[in-house]
């Protein structure tokens, strides 16, 4: 039953990332350009909320590269500001990593962005690994994250279209400055997101390491 109820809430996760950006810019879309609606609703109107839950779910789909190089960039921002708080985590692992694979990684005061990504999965990794019970912790703030970037697409993608078809000499100066408000706050909200991400990972990890010396302690105690 407790499986179960794990599978179904990492689908709905999944769903929520997808589906809840795919929907605004849908729903944006349709009230931008409203004549495809209009004939939806004229010809085929039973299947107006069908076709919106398949469009969002689509572009949700579609969001993701764009969204992928929206949490890059929320990284790019976190990253160096967390980097102190990191240190004792990157060299706890690089003396794992060198220890089972043979090579160390870079120091932590010099450790680029791209360096950083790849360690931050083998943490999380580690952790799913070496904790069972936070591996639903770390997934939600992921799917938190991943909502945040791809709303953030979704507002980007939503400006490019209008672009394209020719409306970008009709904006208000209000109505620009409305567009780059929301673009900014989605930004800000992806990168809260990937900040709160990081600090729980860390937080997850130090916990453990506490456990794994509480554990070695009473072992010591007991022989």
């Amino acid at each position: 039953m407790n499986e179960r109820r794990g599978n179904l809430a990492w689908l709905y996760d999944d769903l929520l990332a997808w589906l809840t950006p795919g929907g605004l810019l849908v729903t944006a879309l349709a009230l931008r350009f409203p004549q495809g609606l209009d004939l939806l609703r004229a010809r085929a109107p039973e299947l107006t909320l069908p076709t919106w839950f398949a469009g969002a779910y689509a572009l949700g789909l579609a969001l993701s590269p764009l969204g992928r190089i929206i949490y890059a960039v929320a990284q790019a921002i976190v990253w160096p500001r967390l980097r102190k708080a990191w240190t004792p985590a990157i060299k706890f692992l690089s003396e794992r990593i060198k220890r089972t694979e043979g090579f160390s990684l870079p120091d932590p005061g010099t450790m680029s962005v791209q360096m950083f990504h790849d360690v931050d999965r083998r943490m999380r990794e580690y952790l799913e690994a070496v904790d069972y019970s936070s591996r639903e912790t770390l997934h939600r703030m992921k799917v938190l994250c991943s909502l945040s970037c791809n709303t953030t697409a979704a507002s980007v993608v939503f400006v490019l279209v209008d672009a394209l078809a020719g409306n970008a000499p009709t904006w208000t100066p209000a109505q620009a400055g409305v567009t780059v408000l929301i673009m900014l706050l989605a930004l800000v909200t992806a990168v809260y997101r990937e900040r709160r991400r990081q600090r729980t990972q860390l937080s997850i990890w130090r916990r453990e390491i506490l456990r794994t010396q509480h554990q070695l302690k009473s072992t010591q105690e007991e022989s």
